[in-house]
């Protein structure tokens, strides 16, 4: 395993990481120690060879990054060992994201509803605001909503812990699709290392066109994914809502939140008459609910 390691200027760190959040999977991260210390870009990949193919990639879209990386082998263990530092356990209310290898080591309360995930995964850790912005909505939602009777879709599941907290949490009808075929494999085999049914979720391989018409409408659709796809799709998103539910959408960075929220209430109110909506901000990112009647 090769660590690719290079500082970058304080001006460039939010363009990349809106770059890397637009890929399905991402090698990459950025990585700051603190107040006036300096930020870096880092990668993991296989081999020299790919590090350096995919350093000239990224150079194609960052012109000021330098020609020279500094590099460093990993054996496999201290690469498992560095990545377990970036990934934490998280909760809200009862439920729990903990890393897999804390299994056993990590204690969660009893009545606790807890999604184990894998720490090798490049993508849907959990680790991200969008994704916690995501799951603070299912867990308002089932405030005031019976579990058992709440229908849920996961639109671009990613590693599928969204649809998978929703059936740890009681959901009875819940659905995921990603169109990324890698995506809908990492979420069937965390379903398995769950422990959760099949008949429990479901999940496809598709796009958000073609996802909605295999799910069919929910009380809940979670949408974690870039904001100029949801505005693309917002007709689509918007259909999949049951009357009375709820369209949670995240991926949003901050600065964009008002323009996303006007652009859905709009459509919204033309496609159901009335709609109420409202957003969060966490750091740099942001979510827009909108609430149908």
């Amino acid at each position: 395993m090769i660590e690719l390691r290079c500082p970058i200027h304080e001006d460039l760190v939010q363009p990349m990481e809106d770059y890397f959040c637009e890929l399905t999977r991402s090698s990459w991260m950025l990585f700051h120690e603190g107040p006036g210390k300096p930020h870096f870009v880092m990668g993991y990949f296989e081999t020299k060879p790919d590090a350096d193919a995919a350093w000239a990639g990224l150079r194609k879209a960052f012109k000021k990054l330098p020609e020279q990386y500094e590099s460093n082998t990993l054996e496999d263990k201290d690469w498992k060992e560095a990545y377990k530092e970036h990934l934490k356990p998280w909760n809200q209310g009862r439920l729990h994201w903990v890393p897999a290898w804390m299994r056993g080591k990590h204690s969660v309360p009893a009545d606790a509803a807890v999604i184990w995930f894998d720490a090798g995964l490049a993508f849907g850790t959990g680790d991200h605001p969008t994704t916690r912005l995501c799951a603070i909505r299912l867990m308002d939602f089932l405030e005031s909503h019976a579990a058992e009777k709440t229908s849920v879709i996961d639109a671009g599941c990613g590693s599928g812990i969204l649809a998978l907290s929703a059936v740890q949490l009681g959901c009875g009808k819940v659905n995921g699709f990603d169109r990324d075929p890698e995506s809908v494999r990492v979420s069937l085999a965390n379903r398995a290392d769950n422990g959760i049914a099949e008949n429990k979720v479901s999940f496809y391989h598709a796009g958000l066109e073609e996802g909605f018409k295999l799910t069919g409408p929910a009380d809940l659709v979670l949408a974690n994914i870039i904001s100029d796809v949801l505005c693309i799709y917002a007709d689509d998103l918007i259909a999949a809502v049951s009357p009375g539910g709820v369209l949670a959408l995240s991926g949003i960075l901050a600065k964009e939140q008002t323009a996303v929220q006007a652009h859905f209430e709009a459509k919204c109110i033309a496609a159901w008459g009335s709609a109420r909506a409202d957003g969060r901000v966490m750091g740099e990112w942001s979510d827009v609910a909108l609430f149908r009647p």
